[in-house]
């Protein structure tokens, strides 16, 4: 977690999500990486199919920037849609490098439409529901992946009313949060809430409720790699309370979240290990959840450059 002190603001609420910022200094120079969406669009980045389902190859083209690949964000095309199971880092000029992954699309293993089967089209969304999650990064159970996705599929498709399995592809993840009711959606929730960190350039992190109960959060190392994730975190926490929705809440007070991120700052180390070229995994845990902290050797082993904390 970082080492300088926070400050919050907020709540910032719509509906059934509240979402809290995190203001603080910057303790890495987050100038130095790139999302792995603007990695895609700028063309910085191939992701290779493998032909193995637990692992793809990541390259990096770029000679300027690192690429901050986050765990959850999700790969469209190949043989099947993927996920990535643990945050990385992937260097300059790096070539082809060995990263572990989780199928989201059970059952397809051939070209869907006009993609590429050999290798990924883009990055686009990251995994929402907080049971995939934890499946992928906490028990790293390929079972519990496929059963998450099928459980959020279904409870998208109650709160629409309606169908999210996609035709090109019924099983697909990434399919299902392109719908277009999904879309109609989200947007009632990112009218009101994307603005709140566009505009402050001390943002390190956030961290949202859904129906007022903690679920999770995420600190950077800068306020620039907060920025460029920033849609990608915005998606999440509102496809949870989406798919959870039940109608207007009372807001948690920040009290609350003062004493959340006290008992994460006090959990005990249960994993680590290192992730080549140059990331390093922390996995800690206390009575009610789970934090992951990802550094960066090039950067220290000292300074976390992601935190993120899942309330079970």
């Amino acid at each position: 977690m970082t080492k300088n002190p926070l400050i919050v603001s907020g709540p910032y609420t719509h509906g059934n999500l509240a979402i809290f910022l995190f203001h603080g200094a910057d303790e890495i120079d987050g100038g130095g990486y790139i999302s792995l969406t603007e990695a895609f669009k700028k063309k910085h980045v191939l992701v290779h199919e493998t032909g193995t389902v637990g692992q793809l190859e990541v390259e990096n083209l770029s000679e300027m920037f690192d690429i901050f690949i986050q765990a959850g964000d999700v790969l469209k095309g190949g043989r099947q849609d993927r996920t990535i199971a643990i945050d990385f880092i992937i260097p300059t000029r790096s070539g082809r490098i060995p990263i572990p992954a989780f199928c989201v699309e059970m059952g397809r293993w051939h070209k869907r439409g006009f993609e590429d089967a050999a290798k990924f089209s883009g990055s686009t969304h990251s995994i929402h529901a907080k049971s995939i999650r934890l499946a992928a990064k906490r028990t790293f159970d390929q079972n519990a992946v496929w059963d998450s996705v099928a459980e959020s599929q279904e409870k998208l498709g109650s709160v629409l009313k309606k169908s999210v399995h996609a035709s090109a592809s019924p099983i697909s993840y990434q399919l299902s949060v392109e719908d277009s009711a999904v879309e109609r959606k989200k947007r009632e929730y990112d009218e009101k809430l994307r603005g709140i960190a566009e505009n402050c350039s001390d943002v390190i992190g956030y961290a949202f409720y859904v129906n007022g109960e903690r679920n999770s959060a995420d600190i950077y190392g800068s306020t620039q790699l907060f920025h460029k994730l920033w849609d990608k975190l915005l998606d999440v926490a509102i496809l949870e309370s989406i798919s959870a929705r039940n109608g207007n809440v009372t807001a948690p007070d920040k009290s609350n979240l003062e004493a959340w991120l006290k008992e994460a700052a006090n959990a005990q180390p249960s994993d680590k290990k290192d992730a080549a070229p140059r990331t390093r995994l922390e996995t800690k845990s206390y009575g009610n959840g789970v934090v992951f902290e990802t550094f960066d050797e090039a950067v220290g082993d000292q300074t976390a450059v992601h935190t993120n904390i899942i309330s079970k």
